[in-house]
């Protein structure tokens, strides 16, 4: 089985050498990398890391076992190169080597076993003195020619060499290849359901109802004698919604406008749907307004089908003014072309459904634009722009 890290590797390359390299030259490519990329001598996080992949290979690759591995790994048993010959140089060096050690053993041997010897003589006339011994002189002789010979062999001993120079720190070594994760563990078993919880709280009250058409007027009575019957038609300026006015023989004028008995009615203005903000893609809109005060007036604008997702988002809707109204005149609060800015931050079940949801916007939600004042109530329902962009909605 190969080393995991040899994935994706071409030591080789790292080295800087062929795949037919001799170790001769395997060796002499990792001092030079050694000179050039060690960090102790070039800093840097690319250098550091080049010297990284240079040890690896050289590590794998001085070695002969390991590195017919990778042979075999790298280019497989057919494209196997064929590698150069190794150099004998440095094996006729070592066989020298070896030889002269072993001569000199050779020869500690035998002076240790007293076969040969240094001996000191002191020559006195005939005689030697030996390690304390007399000698003659013949046996002197002998002693002195053993000696010369040693001496050429050997050489005498010189006086001992200074102590050597401490050698440097070895380099640090580096840092081992961080272990992959480990498998992630099985999915756990599923928990228990948790007991049921309490019931929500109950929703709260749609808005009410629109408040059903008007009635058929009534048959008109008999006119009284000397009295003169005209009909008014919508938009008169003492019957907005149009009336009968009554003159009598002596010049007294009375009226009897449509709608004049009831109190409190409402209508509506249309409906439609816009599109608004990201969390509705559209909604329903409609303009209410009550009758108040012998004409019908603004009471709300109603927005319908609205999603949960709009929850605490500010809906705001712009109410134009037509820019020549009719009932402006006398009617305080606006004038012709003004607008009403209505905002309000929706307070929605956020989980409710996609079209749950109805919220009005009434006199305390609304201003005019240009004197910032609440009244919106007072606008006459036919002054309300009917013009495209009389209505402009958005949720943000």
């Amino acid at each position: 089985m190969i080393d995991k890290s040899w994935e994706g590797s071409n030591y080789y390359q790292d080295l800087g050498i062929t795949p037919d390299a001799t170790f001769a030259e395997i060796k002499s490519a990792y001092r030079k990398s050694l000179r050039a990329y060690h960090p102790d001598f070039n800093a840097g996080a690319d250098q550091s890391e080049r010297f990284q992949k240079i040890t690896t290979a050289y590590s794998v690759l001085k070695n002969q076992k390991s590195r017919d591995l990778y042979d075999d790994y790298l280019f497989g048993a057919t494209e196997m190169p064929r590698r150069k010959a190794e150099s004998s140089k440095g094996n006729k060096n070592r066989d020298l080597l070896f030889r002269a050690a072993l001569f000199i053993i050779v020869l500690l041997l035998l002076r240790n076993f007293g076969l040969i010897g240094v001996q000191q003589e002191i020559q006195t006339g005939s005689q030697s003195t030996t390690g304390g011994v007399t000698q003659g002189g013949g046996q002197g002789a002998n002693n002195g020619g053993s000696n010369q010979v040693l001496a050429l062999m050997v050489g005498p001993a010189g006086p001992p060499g200074p102590a050597g120079v401490a050698g440097k720190d070895g380099f640090v070594g580096l840092n081992g290849y961080q272990g992959k994760d480990g498998i992630a563990g099985a999915p756990g078993a599923i928990g228990e359901q948790g007991p049921i919880g309490p019931a929500g709280e109950q929703g709260k009250q749609g808005l009410q109802g629109l408040q059903g058409l008007q009635g058929p007027q009534g048959l008109q009575g008999v006119a009284g004698e000397g009295v003169v019957i005209v009909a008014l038609a919508v938009g008169d300026a003492n019957c907005s919604a149009g009336g009968t006015k009554f003159i009598s023989s002596t010049g007294t004028i009375s009226y009897a406008c449509n709608g004049t008995g009831g109190s409190g009615g409402s209508g509506s203005l249309g409906t439609g749907y816009v599109e608004v903000g990201t969390c509705d893609s559209s909604v329903k809109i409609s303009l209410e307004t009550a009758y108040v005060d012998g004409q019908f007036k603004m009471s709300a604008i109603i927005v319908d089908e609205l999603a949960g997702a709009c929850d605490n988002q500010t809906l705001s809707a712009v109410l134009k003014i037509k820019s020549a109204p009719i009932y402006a005149t006398g009617s305080p609060g606006y004038v012709a072309a003004d607008s009403y800015q209505c905002t309000t931050v929706l307070d929605l079940d956020a989980n409710s459904g996609v079209n749950a949801n109805s919220v009005a916007l009434t006199n305390a939600d609304c201003t005019n634009t240009r004197t910032n004042a609440n009244t919106f109530n007072n606008i006459w329902a036919l002054d309300v722009s009917d013009a495209a962009n009389g209505l402009l909605l958005q949720i943000s």
